[in-house]
């Protein structure tokens, strides 16, 4: 039953430094912050891929949360569930309901930052968040036995069809998050992105609606195994639009979104399509709401 099975050679280091030398030694090497993707995994441990594992809970910087006046940054091993604790007076409605929707509580208290941006082949929730809020990762890598630190936006992070785009052997360290935060924000899940990734849509959505025009519009469509779609031209197509909208220009833009995510992600199938146009018609209506009401 166990033929062939063989244990990877596991590394423990303490600083960024010390993982970074260890993956530049050993660059087939997994690194392992909570675990719950590398197990969900057909060839995950045990198994006959005897690659070595980096394993980052022993560095005390990537678990700090700090904070200023302007950003808060979290360490890429602090947990879902942690920052949900924690940050209820730091983090916007909109990050909460994210990291809630992630996964069941007890799941939450192994999933990490870090592990969640960085999966390899599928896009989750948090990603699709943390490009609408323009948020940054820092990534570190080793050059010429130097480390060099990039600040890169999250949305820079994924290919349109949603493939990661780290720099080779890199660590993401900690994510910076702003907390200047526009009033009607909203995210939106159908389907388990794990479970069901040809179905599952994830949408987040913010803007500022004042004095009867929408503005700083910002929005981002995830298909798990398919596209990361951002679209500057339609964000700057609803920012300045006066509110309430018309059903007509509901109609037209959520119409015109579909076809540009239809032609830049031939992936996505009709179903995700038919979903993300009622998820944008359905939050369009709801500022139009939220305008009424003010």
């Amino acid at each position: 039953m166990y033929e062939g099975i063989k244990s990877p050679t596991i590394h423990s280091p303490r600083t960024i430094g010390e993982a970074l030398s260890i993956l530049n030694r050993t660059p087939d090497a997994r690194l392992w912050a909570g675990g719950t993707y590398i197990m969900s995994r057909p060839d995950a441990y045990p198994g006959k891929d005897a690659s070595a594992i980096i394993d980052l809970a022993g560095i005390p910087e990537l678990k700090k949360i700090t904070r200023n006046d302007r950003f808060v940054e979290i360490g890429a091993m602090v947990t879902a569930s942690q920052l949900t604790n924690t940050g209820k007076l730091l983090l916007s409605d909109l990050m909460l309901d994210t990291l809630k929707s992630t996964a069941s509580p007890l799941y939450r208290r192994q999933l990490t930052i870090g592990g969640t941006l960085c999966t390899p082949d599928i896009r989750l929730s948090l990603p699709t968040t943390l490009a609408v809020l323009e948020s940054a990762a820092e990534v570190r890598y080793l050059q010429r036995s130097r480390i060099i630190t990039r600040w890169i936006p999250i949305a820079r992070l994924y290919g349109k069809n949603g493939a990661l785009l780290m720099p080779p052997k890199s660590i993401l360290s900690k994510i910076r998050i702003s907390l200047d935060m526009p009033g009607f924000q909203r995210f939106r899940v159908i389907d388990h992105p794990m479970l069901a990734p040809r179905d599952s849509v994830l949408f987040a959505f913010q803007c500022q609606g004042t004095q009867g025009t929408l503005s700083r519009a910002r929005f981002c469509f995830t298909y798990p195994t398919a596209g990361f779609h951002q679209s500057r031209e339609m964000e700057a197509l609803l920012s300045g639009q006066d509110l309430p909208l018309s059903p007509d220009k509901v109609r037209k833009f959520s119409s015109q979104l579909v076809m540009e995510i239809a032609r830049m992600h031939p992936g996505v199938t009709p179903l995700q399509l038919e979903r993300s146009r009622r998820l944008f018609a359905e939050v369009l209506h709801d500022i139009d709401v939220m305008a009424m009401e003010k």
